[in-house]
């Protein structure tokens, strides 16, 4: 029996054979034409096999009663990920859905899903079509890069970049929703850090960040699961509640209050002060504008009965870093008192003058607390970038006290007290008896407590050497008067350093 006739024989046709011609064949004109018509096809089909090879997404066949295939994996490989995809059953369960959607519309349908793979979460794509001779075609693209850069546009869209709390075009929008609508108990509040300005001002803007940090976390374990909780300025927060009175609010502020307190009463810590307002509505109709009003004007209120207050703790709590962290203590400014007094005895200064002085001494150096540790606690001499930064601590200083009741009226006098008598001292240049008295006298006391002390660039000098110093700078650093002065109690000066 002929190879051809056996069962299960399968003759691969050749190309004379499709196009049925031999030399007798009537159809052998046609040759030419038909050959060209293979070769377009089988280019054709080299170049959808290179497509499907090419593609990043699973291209599979279906039929109506939703049964799915691969098409020709051996066009396209498939990743481990996207076998377990295509043979998931909650994802075929969705295709399928789908397949019978485009079968009853004849439409392109689309569905996204999410997949698991392990820890790790993918979004995807599924394309449905039909074709005309009702075969289903469908393409699985993994959506998961575009989902994640679409989340962060969004939410860089939305969120503030130091807090990630939302921003204040997210806080307007949301509260816009409720503009011109009756509904009852929506609470809008609004909170602002206090002295924010000032720290920035002293320990710079670093430090000031860092206060903003502490401010969010303490608002949003209060407010982040309750409503919408915002940064809406530099050192503003805005909340939207809902279903709340004017008891709720209350309550909430309370609690936030205790919250601050254990967080102050942390050691080492700048104490942090939030000013609150809010408004809420009633059974008449919303105006966002006229509520946030209310909000802010009575935050403003809350802020001013405690803005003295607030200034002066905030200058003590920054004194007590500058003992922590530089080498004034206790000792220190007792030494200086009392070299100080004897300046101002044996000068007959009056007692506003003399208080004016004591006050010198003791916060001259207030502004250290805006000099980085290291710069401060050096071993050496700075250098000139160095120099030009410690150099501002005059000014810092100046800031700060202006910012407090108690320490006003030395502000000026702690802008200037590193003035030398011949108007090479910083930062106005000023020469002789424009160097106000207080300064003066400042000058020879602070140089002759941190001659005779250790200090982190050098070991305290002996007493001589000090004497040599001190007077080895009149008319240049120091005024020639209060070095004479010097020079008569320094016995009694003397007596002071043993006995501290």
């Amino acid at each position: 029996m002929p190879e051809s006739l056996l069962p299960g024989h399968k003759k691969i046709p050749t190309r004379e054979a499709i196009i049925g011609l031999g030399e007798n064949s009537a159809r052998k004109n046609y040759y030419s034409e038909l050959q060209e018509k293979i070769q377009d096809l089988e280019k054709l089909l080299i170049q959808n096999r290179a497509l499907i090879a090419a593609s990043p997404d699973i291209i599979m066949v279906g039929d109506m009663d939703g049964n799915v295939r691969q098409l020709r994996s051996m066009y396209q490989n498939v990743n481990e990920r996207g076998e377990k995809l295509i043979a998931d059953g909650d994802v075929i369960r969705i295709i399928k859905d789908g397949i019978s959607e485009v079968f009853r519309d004849r439409q392109l349908k689309t569905r996204d899903f999410v997949f698991k793979d392990g820890d790790v979460i993918c979004h995807y794509e599924a394309r449905i079509y039909i074709s005309e001779l009702n075969e289903i075609l469908l393409t699985i693209r993994d959506m998961t890069d575009r989902v994640e850069l679409e989340n962060n546009l969004r939410f860089m869209a939305e969120r503030d970049n130091l807090t990630e709390l939302y921003n204040w075009r997210f806080f307007e929008s949301y509260f816009e929703q409720f503009n011109n609508t009756i509904e009852p108990g929506v609470a809008i509040l609004i909170f602002d850090i206090d002295g924010l300005k000032t720290v920035n001002d002293t320990l710079g803007h670093q430090f000031g960040d860092d206060i903003i940090m502490t401010a969010s976390a303490l608002l949003y374990g209060q407010f982040g699961d309750q409503g919408i909780l915002a940064r809406i300025g530099g050192d503003e927060f805005g909340v939207i509640l809902r279903g709340v009175d004017s008891n709720g609010v209350e309550a909430h502020l309370d609690q936030l209050g205790r919250s601050i307190e254990e967080y102050n009463a942390r050691p080492g810590t700048i104490r942090i002060s939030i000013s609150d307002g809010y408004a809420i509505s009633g059974r008449e109709k919303i105006d966002g504008s006229t509520m946030y009003s209310e909000a802010d004007n009575n935050m403003y209120q809350n802020k001013l009965l405690k803005e003295s207050s607030v200034k002066n703790n905030l200058v003590k709590t920054l004194m007590k870093a500058l003992e922590v962290r530089d080498y004034v203590t206790e000792g220190h400014v007792r030494r200086m008192e009392g070299v100080a007094k004897i300046f101002a005895e044996s000068m007959r200064l009056n007692q506003k003058q003399m208080d004016r002085l004591l006050l010198l001494v003791k916060f001259h150096d207030i502004g250290k607390v805006g000099i980085p540790d290291s710069i401060l606690n050096k071993r050496g001499m700075l250098d000139a970038e160095e120099m030009k930064i410690m150099k501002t601590h005059s000014m810092i200083g100046s800031r700060i006290a202006s910012e407090s009741t108690e320490l006003r009226s030395i502000a000026d006098l702690i802008l200037r007290h590193h003035e030398r008598w011949d108007g090479t001292g910083y930062p106005l240049e000023l020469s002789g008896e424009d160097i106000p008295i207080e300064c003066r006298i400042l000058a020879i006391v602070d140089s002759y407590d941190a001659m005779s002390n250790d200090r982190p660039y050098r070991n305290a000098m002996a007493q001589e050497a000090v004497f040599a110093e001190i007077t080895g700078g009149t008319g240049t650093q120091y005024d020639p008067v209060l070095v004479a002065l010097f020079i008569v109690n320094f016995e009694k000066i003397k007596l002071l350093e043993t006995s501290a």
